[in-house]
């Protein structure tokens, strides 16, 4: 694995474990709590960043289709604990794939636009970044905890 890649896999790793950790010692009621006129809650945010990982990975990168569901609002039978689970586990395949290309200049095409995997990784890590900024005021106005 190049440098480059290990920054950038560092870099969404690191981002992929602040989301988990806005989640931490939450009630299934607080983690679906909104606290903003938009309704975006955490539980909404780790579902869609779920999407997010499957949409651009298996679909985009490895030409399979996407898994999980886009939207923020989750289902009240789903657990936090479920949520979690599926987020992991799509980041543990996200990460796979990325492993097995191996060449961050591997072409990687979209709506018939031919990138390259770098592209793929840059882009995940801007949507969970900004996501990632949203579960931190989110949480602060649920608890008042904030940092990483």
């Amino acid at each position: 694995m190049t440098s480059e890649m290990r920054q950038l896999r560092a870099a969404l790793d690191g981002l992929r474990a602040g989301v988990l950790k806005k989640l931490a010692g939450l009630s299934e009621a607080d983690a679906r709590r909104s606290t903003v006129d938009s309704g975006t809650n955490l539980a909404g945010l780790l579902q869609h960043l779920t999407y997010v990982e499957s949409l651009w990975f298996e679909e985009v990168v490895a030409g399979g289709t996407a898994s999980g569901i886009r939207s923020m609002q989750v289902d009240p039978s789903v657990s936090l604990r479920t949520l979690r689970a599926g987020y992991k586990a799509a980041c543990e395949t996200s990460n796979r794939i990325v492993e097995a290309i191996g060449d961050l200049d591997a072409p990687v095409t979209r709506n018939r636009k031919t990138h390259d995997l770098r592209w793929v990784l840059v882009s995940v890590i801007q949507e969970t970044a900004r996501h990632a900024g949203h579960a931190d005021i989110i949480r602060e106005q649920i608890d008042g905890q904030t940092g990483r």
